[in-house]
């Protein structure tokens, strides 16, 4: 573990996982990834209960690295959600913090709200308990856990205080960790300061600059069709299921 990359969603995680992994630092772990490592979201859980409900052991290096032992830096949620854990956990990696101007960003994070919120997810969720269901109670730990990170399971209360959250966050990862492990970064100061803390020699490449919104979208309606497709398998097995099981019924009565 090189880097973590403890900003707050939608303050350029997805350009900050370019960033760091053009600088060598790959894979670099990000908040959609365990979409596509479904096996990943019960352990995020187990970590969730043990920190936010007192259920079971809290991580250890040993889990830490079972879970992102492959991977050299890490950004967004759900790792965010244990900033000082990792801190702890990785004394050899430099902490990097994103700052965006608040009002841009609850605008952005806004958005990520009202997904989150969306009552169909609650619905796909029930209808598919093998993609969706994992990574929707992951999420729920974060932004709709009255315990969690956002201590709240209101949509209108997140709305609320999401921007004392922010601060919050910020606050406390500038408390725990050393100032020397520490840099306070803004994506357009570009590759200067970010190489220059990390020892990285700086890229012969732009700083990247993605849509943090349309890129989230994108990967968010890849993962919505992977997941609507198993609705349906399901929704067809029931079916057929319930069809063969009046057939026979149907059957034995004659």
């Amino acid at each position: 573990m090189q880097v973590l990359s403890l900003a707050m969603p939608r303050t350029g995680t997805v350009t900050m996982q370019a960033a760091l992994e053009i600088l060598g630092c790959k894979p670099t772990y990000h908040g959609y990834t365990p979409l596509y490592n479904i096996d990943e979201c019960a352990k995020w859980i187990c970590a969730f209960d043990a920190k936010y409900h007192n259920r079971g052991p809290l991580f250890t290096r040993e889990d830490w690295d079972d879970l992102l032992g492959n991977y050299q830096a890490v950004t967004d949620s759900p790792a965010i959600c244990f900033a000082e854990e990792l801190i702890k956990a990785y004394p050899e990696a430099k902490v990097v913090l994103v700052e965006r101007n608040i009002e841009s960003w609850y605008q952005s994070f806004d958005g990520m709200i009202q997904e989150m919120y969306n009552p169909m997810i609650h619905v796909l969720r029930l209808l598919d308990p093998q993609v969706l269901g994992p990574t929707a109670t992951m999420f729920n730990y974060v932004y709709k856990d009255r315990r969690g990170f956002c201590r709240t399971d209101n949509k209108d209360e997140l709305q609320h205080t999401a921007r004392t959250l922010y601060r919050e966050h910020y606050a406390h990862v500038r408390r725990v960790c050393p100032k020397d492990r520490l840099l306070d970064f803004r994506l357009e100061d570009g590759w200067g300061p970010l190489c220059e803390f990390l020892g990285k020699e700086k890229p012969d490449v732009p700083f990247p600059r993605l849509n943090e919104g349309a890129a989230l979208a994108e990967r968010f309606k890849e993962f919505q069709k992977r997941s609507m497709l198993l609705v349906l398998r399901n929704l067809t097995l029931v079916g057929v299921s319930a069809w063969v099981v009046l057939l026979a019924v149907g059957w034995a009565r004659r």
